[in-house]
């Protein structure tokens, strides 16, 4: 895959976490979605959804027939309104080709609960605690910019149906960066997943590369900035 680049910064939706629910300063936590992922617009009205998923899917299938750009604008929206109903505040999947004539797919997720941040590394300490109770996972701790962070790695099979209507399994490869932001009340979870093991190590990298970018500010304050080059360098090395 080619190197991955920055796309335009995300924040959270405002109707996602009303005043009610945080009735402090109006939340401004942003990352940066790498730019080969395109946007399933969970945030969006359904309408919009639709016309947004319908696009992309125009985008993504331009040399194919209207049916099948028809039928895969089906298939994102039926993605896009799961991960809605789950909480998700950013879903986005990757198709790309390989330098070797490859094809490779991925998806990303993004969920934020509310939580309570105000000690983050007792957070993080006590999400560390919990996932290593599953000896499936690899999990691991690394600082960023917006604070501590837990990493989770780990492999499953999913069932899907084939183009013959059987069951097929499919072996995925997840990693999860878990986020409690400190001060903001908020765990931001990041999730990659791909049936490309090969692709695997670089989609790794590209969600330490994700994490890097989130900060979260305060209306009043400077805002913050993600770490410089060798500071930054130094998280992505130590997500494996």
């Amino acid at each position: 895959m080619t190197t991955p680049q920055n796309g335009p910064a995300e924040s959270l939706p405002a109707d996602i976490f009303p005043a009610d629910i945080f009735p402090d300063d109006a939340l401004d936590i942003r990352w940066v979605v790498p730019a080969q992922f395109h946007s399933l617009g969970v945030e969006l009205p359904e309408q919009e959804r639709e016309a947004h998923l319908a696009e992309v899917a125009a985008e993504i299938w331009c040399g194919g027939t209207e049916f099948q750009r028809s039928t895969v604008a089906s298939w994102y929206s039926d993605i896009a309104a799961t991960a809605g109903e789950e909480g998700a505040v950013y879903s986005g999947f990757l198709l790309a080709g390989t330098e070797d004539d490859r094809v490779t797919v991925a998806t990303l997720v993004i969920q934020a609960d509310q939580a309570d941040t105000a000690d983050a590394d007792t957070v993080a300490a006590a999400i560390q605690d919990m996932l290593s109770l599953d000896p499936a996972n690899e999990v691991f701790r690394v600082p960023a910019p917006v604070g501590p962070v837990v990493v989770a790695v780990a492999g499953s099979l999913a069932e899907v149906d084939d183009e013959f209507g059987n069951k097929a399994k499919l072996e995925l490869a997840q990693a999860s960066a878990y986020i409690p932001v400190p001060g903001a009340d908020t765990l931001v979870t990041m999730t990659i997943s791909t049936p490309m093991l090969i692709d695997f190590p670089e989609y790794v990298t590209m969600l330490a590369g994700l994490v890097e970018t989130v900060v979260y500010d305060r209306p009043g304050t400077q805002p913050a900035t993600a770490l410089p080059g060798p500071d930054r360098a130094k998280i992505t090395e130590a997500f494996g």
